[in-house]
């Protein structure tokens, strides 16, 4: 039965019974009174529910709503849902209202309530009132769940594409679409409906158009291949808007025609190369010219009528720095900027800062174009904003060149005296960068980081003042000066820990440079040094026992002061400050010979820039003392005024630059770390992985045996042939197995990744590699949380150099059962093209299974409580190898945490586990209990899960089969 409805939303729905409670409540005079009133409603809804057989529905709609109302008061509700429920049925659109709005509070996306309403959503969906279909549709994206845009999906597609389908419902279906889209990855699959949902652009009703963008800007950021039919679309349309001025008059806003379809349409081309003329590129170009010609009109234009304009203004930059292929639209996009910097906005003045950063970052030729805005930048250091102030440095350090450098080098010096905290270190990192990169001699750059040390030393990393040791060691021209001003600076009474560092490895290795000098005689050096050994760290006091040596070495004047110093410590509490001291007093007491030997000037460091000496570099071997396990060296292999060596299975740098100058990969956060020419990543020993086919401990974590791939090619949507889909499954499927390992390898970008897990938290490191000649710029890359898992990621640098690696670390935190695992997508630009990448990090939910040990007893008396569809499930399979059970019970319990029971089938042929997963949505934990009955002679196995959740169930019963099978 069906029935009419003219204008339902009009339709009269005073209900005085529910006016009347909601007035009792409010004038309740405190808590308890209010307690009182809800108790006696509810004891009288809950009889009228259970005896009144006859109730109309207009007094279950009135019960429904008080219901709801004191559940949002926060009094806990037991009962009334399938009241809710059975106003669904009704034909009444007032009835059915209340119920899609009561089911849209009172349940969420797991709740168990949910199978009921599916029908009911359907038949709605297919009803031909346009009211019922779009509360069916509000009430779909309120609620979600996983089931619902399994089963409800495909019916919507089917509606927006539909030509009898209005545009009030077409609206809703697109927004329904990407609301289960982004709540459920993979939920919905336009690979067969991409030509019928572009059809749809042409649709007359901008309100449809404004809502099926959005879904195509989340579908094509997930993977542009496919989409290429819309760009033409979506070019007309900004035509018809921008040039042809033809649209609604309801959609201009302050006189802005459509701003917001016109935002969505630049961003939608933006996840593409730059259009050829058949697809409209041409046009496009004339599209951008007339968007620039209004914005004049913001200087005059009312407040909303400037936040409208600019918005689509700033879309436009994006686009034109993304297409990066018209030097005019370059050099009107570098005047608007210029204009964006300098208003009185902080959210304006904040975008054109960022997007200015994105525009240098061009070419030379964009560089040269916004020098002119170098002042303006530097004044923006000084604003009471801090994100307008990092902007403004992110900018600056794009800006600079070989004849800017000093002078941007020395604002920023300036400006590290009066910095927050917060932005310190990000501002030391571009100052210690910017230095090297641009300098016009070492001497300089030695006296830049000193003077960082002195400002803020306690912001200067290792990695930076271990490049100024490699810096002086490679380069005899500076040696002197630079002894000569770390022996001045260490004059102050208060130095930096770094500073001292500094200048114990420099004067222990060319101390004698300036020995010559009364005021800086080798007993003074050793005086100098001396005064600040008892507030260093033993980190620090071993490194300076390791000058003293030195000392000992190149001044035997100094033999007595250091060796009492040597004896003072050879009984201290630190164990690597008592070996060094022994050892030190041994060598330098018993064999000078020796003692010259070991402790002689340390040979210049591998240096790839330096072509000229490459050959001999190469040539130039580390003493074998130091490659041993001496205390010169110490275990732990740091840096000391004896020199740095390498780990024995380390091989020399040709890579390096200032964030790991010496291959240890010490960079921290977002720092970049360079390796080898090879594409072989330099790791700290701690952090290189192991493959879960017991690869050697040593084995660098980008190591990889496979070719690589163009990252051009269209990774998400390869057939099962693509030799790039094979090689990322390969690399998942490793990877749910082991906890660290390659996840994705092309010739352009490597992605390593390494994993820990503890209860119900987990942590994982994704390394970031740039193989090519060139810098990805643009490095952005966005996490896909699913049900069940919280993803925290940290942001990143924007910008990988060539041979060069950052890190980002993800926190995430399992809450309930979850069946797929979270993906990420990789978005970076290239000289050529932009490239997308989407992956699957293997965070799967036997990552959290704790062991379950059961007797035989206790094993088969539990399988037997659980029996039946959805909780049992059952497989048939054939194995693609032979079946081997001592491999099959690796997989289960060292790579899916799935505890083995060995005694427990008398059939040596099959295995019998179970597991734990304690993190359920009840709060609850979750027993699986696993069968596995192999015919080795046959090839094939029987698998049988048992589980009291019936998502748990399916979910192992996927993860084995993918493994075993």
């Amino acid at each position: 039965m069906s029935v009419s409805v003219s204008n339902p939303n009009i339709a009269k729905t005073s209900m005085r019974g529910l006016t009347n409670f909601i007035s009792d409540l409010r004038n309740a005079s405190n808590k308890e009174n209010e307690e009182k009133r809800v108790t006696k409603e509810m004891a009288h809804i809950r009889k009228e529910f259970k005896e009144n057989k006859n109730i109309d529905g207009y007094q279950r709609r009135k019960y429904v709503c008080k219901l709801v109302y004191m559940y949002m008061l926060g009094y806990e509700l037991d009962f009334g849902h399938m009241e809710a429920v059975t106003l669904l049925s009704s034909t009444k659109f007032s009835e059915k209202q209340i119920g899609y709005i009561a089911l849209g509070i009172l349940l969420n996306e797991q709740h168990e309530m949910l199978p009921l309403i599916i029908n009911s959503f359907k038949e709605d969906l297919l009803a031909r009132s346009e009211y019922f279909q779009s509360l069916a549709l509000a009430a779909i994206c309120n609620i979600g769940g996983k089931e619902i845009a399994e089963f409800l999906a495909p019916l919507i597609q089917k509606l927006i594409i539909a030509n009898t389908t209005t545009p009030m419902v077409k609206k809703r279906c697109a927004l329904a679409i990407l609301r289960m889209n982004r709540k459920h990855v993979g939920s919905v699959t336009p690979d067969s409906w991409v030509e019928r949902l572009v059809s749809v652009l042409d649709e007359p009703d901008f309100g449809v158009l404004n809502s099926l963008m959005s879904l195509l800007i989340e579908l094509a950021s997930e993977n542009p291949t496919g989409w290429e039919p819309a760009i033409p679309k979506v070019i007309h349309l900004l035509k018809k808007i921008v040039i042809n001025k033809e649209f609604p008059k309801e959609y201009v806003y302050y006189h802005i025609a459509c701003p917001w379809l016109q935002v969505k349409l630049l961003k939608f081309l933006i996840f593409f190369p730059a259009p050829d003329d058949s697809q409209g590129g041409k046009v496009l170009t004339e599209i951008l010219a007339a968007i620039f010609s209004q914005s004049e009109s913001a200087k005059a234009g009312t407040v909303n009528h400037k936040n409208s304009l600019n918005a689509v203004l700033f879309e436009a930059i994006n686009l034109i720095i993304h297409l990066d292929n018209d030097p005019a639209l370059l050099k009107q996009t570098s005047l608007l900027l210029g204009r964006f910097i300098t208003v009185k906005e902080t959210n304006i003045r904040y975008l054109g800062l960022e997007a200015m950063s994105h525009f240098a970052s061009l070419s030379n030729e964009t560089s040269i174009m916004i020098k002119k805005y170098q002042d303006t930048v530097l004044l923006s250091l000084k604003d009471s904003d801090i994100s307008i102030r990092r902007r403004a440095l992110d900018l600056l350090y794009g800006m600079c060149d070989k004849n800017t450098c000093k002078h941007i080098v020395a604002e920023l010096l300036s400006y590290l005296q009066t910095a927050d905290y917060a932005i310190r270190e990000e501002l030391v990192i571009k100052i210690a960068n910017l230095a090297e990169k641009f300098a016009s001699n070492y001497s300089w750059y030695v006296d830049v980081i000193l003077q960082l040390i002195t400002t803020a030393g306690d912001f200067v990393g290792d990695d930076i003042w271990f490049r100024v040791v490699k810096i002086v060691t490679n380069h005899e021209d500076i040696q002197a000066y630079a002894a000569s001003t770390v022996f001045n600076a260490l004059q102050s009474r208060n130095c930096h820990e770094t500073l001292i560092k500094v200048g114990g490895y420099i004067l222990g290795e060319f101390g004698h440079l300036i020995a010559d000098n009364n005021n800086s005689s080798p007993i003074i050096q050793f005086n100098t040094l001396h005064s600040k050994f008892n507030t260093c760290s033993p980190q620090t006091k071993a490194l300076l026992l390791s000058t003293y040596a030195k000392f000992v070495n190149l001044f035997p004047e100094l033999t007595q002061p250091t060796q009492d110093v040597f004896k003072q410590h050879q009984s201290y509490i630190d164990a690597e400050i008592q070996q060094r001291a022994c050892e030190y007093l041994n060598l330098t007491s018993l064999n000078e010979e020796l003692m010259q030997t070991v402790l002689d000037v340390i040979p210049a460091f591998n240096d790839p820039n330096n072509t000229s000496n490459k050959d001999q570099q190469q040539q130039q071997q580390i003493p074998q003392q130091q490659q041993n396990g001496s205390t010169i060296n110490s275990q732990d292999s740091k840096i000391s005024s004896g020199g740095y060596t390498p780990p024995q299975q380390t091989q020399p740098n040709n890579g390096l630059d200032l964030l790991d100058p010496f291959g240890l990969g010490l960079g921290q956060g977002q720092g970049q770390q360079p390796y080898p020419q090879q594409a072989q990543y330099q790791q700290p020993q701690s952090l290189q992985p192991q493959q879960y086919d017991s690869s050697p401990q040593d084995q660098n974590i980008f190591t990889t045996n496979s070719p690589p791939v163009s990252a051009g090619s269209p990774i998400s949507s390869g057939g099962a042939a693509d030799p790039m889909q094979v090689k990322i499954l390969a690399s998942y499927k490793r990877l749910c197995l082991g906890s660290e390992g390659v996840l994705f390898e092309d010739n352009m970008l490597q992605v390593g990744l390494k994993s820990e897990y503890q209860g119900g938290q987990g942590r994982i490191m994704l390394y970031y590699g740039n193989s090519s000649a060139f810098p990805l710029t643009n490095f952005n890359v966005t996490f896909n949380s699913i049900s069940g898992i919280q993803l925290q990621p940290q942001s990143i640098a924007p910008i990988i150099q060539p041979k060069a690696q950052i890190q980002q670390p993800v926190t995430f935190s399992c809450t309930s059962e979850f069946t797929e695992s979270p993906t990420i997508v990789i978005n970076f630009l290239t000289p050529g093209k932009p490239i997308t990448i989407n992956l699957r990090l293997p965070i799967i939910i036997s990552k959290f299974f704790e062991p379950l040990r059961l007797s035989s007893g206790d094993f088969f008396g539990r399988w037997k409580t659980i029996s039946g569809k959805p909780l049992e499930t059952q497989e048939v399979f054939k194995s693609s190898k032979p079946i081997d059970i001592n491999s099959y019970n690796r997989v289960l319990q060292d790579g899916l945490n799935i505890t083995v029971l060995k005694q427990v089938d008398p059939n040596p042929n099959n295995i019998v586990a179970s597991c734990l997963f304690p993190f359920s949505s009840n709060g609850q934990p979750i027993s699986t209990y696993v069968r596995i009955e192999t015919n080795p002679q046959a090839n094939m196995c029987r698998l049988t899960i048992r589980s009291q959740s019936a998502t748990l169930t399916n979910t192992v019963k996927n993860l084995l089969i993918s493994h075993l099978q």
